[in-house]
């Protein structure tokens, strides 16, 4: 019982330290000059840097798919989604470094449902990938 209450706490106390560290390092850094700029940036990146892992990770399972005509449509898919990914990042960057036109205000107003329809296209490839996939055997009839 010593044991489980030791780890409890240990692993409270480690939470704890690594709130500091990562506070202390941020607060470390914020008095680097241009450094808030920097951040600001890689915050507006994220979100399309994980759309071009799942557009990777997408593009390198449909090899694997059984069916041709599945792969051709996902391969589309995944290059469509890449290149509205890319326009969507250039647009976002554009916003970011306070461009001025008609098209980005429309754009900052609507670029919300940019990533949704990036999310609506990384589940339609990956769905259209698991179809073309063979069936997978029931458990009673696998042999172990």
């Amino acid at each position: 019982m010593l044991l489980i209450a030791g780890g409890f706490l240990g692993f409270i106390l480690f939470v704890a330290l690594l709130v500091f560290i990562l506070r202390l390092f941020s607060i470390t850094l914020f008095y680097i000059p241009g450094f808030d700029l920097f951040f600001e940036l890689i915050i507006v990146m994220i979100p399309y840097l994980v759309f071009f892992a799942a557009y990777y990770y997408l593009f390198k399972k449909i090899n694997h798919s059984s069916i041709k005509a599945t792969r051709i449509i996902a391969r589309i898919l995944v290059f469509a989604g890449i290149v509205f990914c890319t326009l969507t990042l250039i647009l976002s960057i554009m916003l970011y470094k306070k461009i001025n036109n008609d098209w980005l205000k429309i754009f900052e107003q609507n670029s919300h449902y940019g990533l949704i329809f990036q999310l609506i296209l990384l589940l339609l490839t990956a769905g259209i990938i698991a179809g073309g996939d063979t069936k997978e055997k029931d458990w009673m009839e696998r042999r172990v």
